[in-house]
């Protein structure tokens, strides 16, 4: 099959959106469609904060039913402090703090009830599917799932790392600026596809087990165009060149759906040798299996200026109707004890501002009568002033039933039988040891840049040993324009108490959602329109080593193909070298020519010889220098292949490029800011 690929034929800024064409969105900047959240109010977050911290318990499915238990978690949750809750919910809103309520409860009796409510639902959907919807809102959704991997097929992932640990023990990979914690058994920046060096081949032909044997060195190489120009998309938005690459993409693995639905990879898996490993093939294909119901639970596709999904579509919250401060029906009556016990205080610009308007309404009404309350006027306004610093807003209350449809109509599985998918997968391993115990909490970014087209993300967490539990945190992007609220000029105090957030350039339009546990034997699937950020975490002893083994799967927008492994022969210098001259110690260069061994070395390929010369220096001969030169130029073995070497300074400057991305785009979230100031 051939197609129309982003960078081979048409723009490599081709965009779907631009053309009223579906998409899955991807959340790299506020101007791509689909990819902002409403905000929410603080009450909501704890709310799905909490429902997430229930679905963690034991049996949490049935228990939900028992109104026993479900007693003493409400009981458990009104005692509760809400400070922590409070603060993870605000996280990153440093500019202007706003205060959290209190004599009023985030979480109230109510509160609870309705989420119990909810949790019934999910309960529901949970034992029809072993999917838990989690952290949902406005049409975005994480899906969590401690029962989908089978105990068979997560001893067959356990035997996959174990596998590629061991094969890889001599020669270990780690990743680079880990600082020697993260080891990539199988990771896309390896020997990505590079515009100006890679072999690219038009028609989907590259297979898994013929990949190496008929497919390697053939092709075309794609020229590398100019860095893309500025200009708008998706009706006159704008998106940054940054966030695409003219040098590099990560390529993806072909599916494709059998009979029975199921996935079959047909084109290998980037840095997994077809030929070694036809058992850890089999294993990730049931992995994809198992999460494409996952992927069908948390896609929504943006398709003619609507999102469209299952589970929870809206806000568990109506917008606020009446919102400006000045409606004292929005805030906690006035309470002397309460007054007297804080005492607040005022700023000394604070109370020049009160004793300047007294005196201007004062002077504007020259009745005897009205100067002689000036002064009652001025204390009145001193009394209200510092009551407005303690007071506590009126929390709003849920809007609708806490019943959802969770249930998928149609699955990419049957809309996608045709084309398949394209899967970028990866591998990895931290390592924690007594002299390096502590693993960084990391940055928040999506996945990929714009080239990837990444749409979800499922996470399955093999195996975890003697580490501190950690947590995925997740946000969204939101809207700068809020037309559907209004306040009064300079009078959404009580709004920013409702959202959590300064509401006038001072806070960026970022939604926290909350965070989600990454235990062991944990799927985790979320679209790529959440930013995310893991947790630090650390050795539980700190005089034993500790791991913690992932697998990621990167599922491509199957709307829109992208060049894969299909299109492009390995690049694996040592893959082409195993396969002709054998592999590690059964190497041997047979009745190689000398002249051409020794071009072979000197193409770094030293180490798949252990048995013959070491070095190109040692190998004598018979040709005299300018014939060398000749056969070197003329080339002794396919085009497209990359040494380690090579193949490790790409990955650098990959690396280079996608942290200058990163930059540029939290440059871009951190910068968008709610204008409340400006109504």
């Amino acid at each position: 099959m051939a197609g129309l690929y982003p960078g081979v034929k048409i723009d490599l800024r081709y965009y779907p959106q631009e053309r009223d064409k579906p998409i899955y969105p991807i959340g790299a900047h506020h101007d791509c469609c689909g990819t902002t959240s409403e905000m929410l109010p603080v009450r909501e977050v704890a709310m799905m904060i909490l429902m997430d911290r229930l679905t963690d318990k034991p049996n949490w499915q049935e228990k939900v039913f028992d109104e026993e238990i479900v007693s003493k978690w409400r009981s458990e949750a009104m005692e509760q402090p809400e400070d922590d809750l409070y603060a993870q919910i605000t996280e990153g809103k440093t500019m202007r703090k706003i205060p959290m309520p209190r004599r009023v409860r985030i979480v109230e009796e109510d509160v609870f009830d309705f989420c119990i409510g909810e949790l019934r639902c999910k309960a529901a959907h949970f034992k029809k599917t072993g999917l838990i919807p989690t952290l949902d809102s406005d049409g975005n959704t994480i899906v969590k799932s401690d029962t989908l991997v089978s105990p068979e097929l997560q001893k067959g992932l356990n035997a996959a790392f174990d596998k590629l640990r061991a094969d890889q023990a001599s020669n270990v990979d780690w990743h680079p600026r880990s600082g020697d914690m993260v080891q990539d058994l199988v990771h896309p920046s390896m020997y990505p596809f590079v515009f100006g060096r890679s072999k690219f081949i038009e028609e989907e032909v590259v297979g898994v087990s013929n990949a190496i044997d008929k497919w390697t060195g053939k092709g075309e190489i794609v020229p590398q165009t100019e860095t893309p120009t500025e200009r708008g998309y998706g009706g006159g938005s704008y998106v940054p060149p940054q966030y695409w690459s003219n040098k590099y993409q990560w390529l993806p693995a072909n599916l494709a759906f059998q009979d029975d639905g199921t996935v079959r990879f047909t084109s290998y898996v980037n840095n997994l040798h077809p030929a070694k490993y036809p058992g850890i093939y089999r294993t990730i294909e049931t992995l994809i299996d198992t999460a494409i119901p996952a992927w069908d639970q948390c896609l929504s596709e943006y398709r003619k200026y609507n999102k469209v999904g299952v589970g929870r579509r809206e806000s568990r919250f109506g917008k606020p109707d009446r919102c400006d401060d000045e409606d004292e029906e929005l805030w906690e009556a006035f309470d002397p004890e309460v007054f007297a016990e804080h005492n607040p205080k005022l700023t000394e610009d604070e109370i020049f501002d009160i004793q300047e308007r007294a005196r201007y309404d004062a002077e504007a009404d020259e009745d005897d009568e009205t100067m002689e309350s000036m002064e009652e006027t001025y204390a009145a306004a001193l009394e209200d002033a510092k009551w407005a610093k303690v007071r506590d807003m009126v929390m709003p209350e849920t809007d609708g039933p806490p019943e959802v449809d969770y249930s998928c109509e149609e699955s990419i599985r049957e809309k996608f039988k045709e084309l398949g998918l394209q899967v970028i997968v990866k591998m990895a391993s931290i390592e924690l040891t007594p002299e390096k115990p502590d693993f960084p909490v990391g940055g928040w970014h999506i996945e990929g840049q714009m080239n990837e087209r990444i749409c979800a993300t499922a996470l399955y967490y093999v195996s975890s040993e003697n580490v501190t539990p950690s947590h995925l945190s997740f946000r969204m992007q939101t809207s700068l324009y809020q037309d559907e609220i209004t306040a009064g000029q300079d009078s959404y105090n009580y709004l920013e108490r409702v959202y959590g957030t300064a509401l006038c350039g001072a806070d960026a339009c970022l939604q926290n959602y909350g965070s989600v546990e990454t235990k062991q034997g944990r799927l985790l699937a979320f679209p790529n329109v959440f930013q995310h950020r893991v947790s630090p975490f650390s050795l539980k002893d700190a005089t034993k080593p500790g791991h913690r083994r992932f697998i990621a799967l990167w599922l491509v927008d199957p709307h829109q193909r992208i060049v894969s492994t299909a299109n492009v022969p390995p690049q694996q210098l040592d893959w082409w070298a195993e396969a002709v001259f054998g592999a590690d110690a059964t190497a041997s260069r047979g009745d190689v020519p000398p002249e051409v061994f020794k071009l072979l070395l000197e193409k770094g390929l030293d180490k798949n010889f252990p048995g013959d010369a070491t070095s190109a220096d040692e190998v004598d001969s018979r040709l005299p220098p300018e014939l060398l030169e000749m056969v070197r130029e003329q080339g002794v073995m396919p085009e497209g292949l990359m040494s380690v070497e090579e193949a490790r300074q790409h990955r650098l400057e990959l690396m280079d490029e996608r942290s200058s991305f990163h930059q540029v785009s939290e440059h871009e979230w951190q910068n968008v800011t709610y204008s409340f100031c400006e109504h």
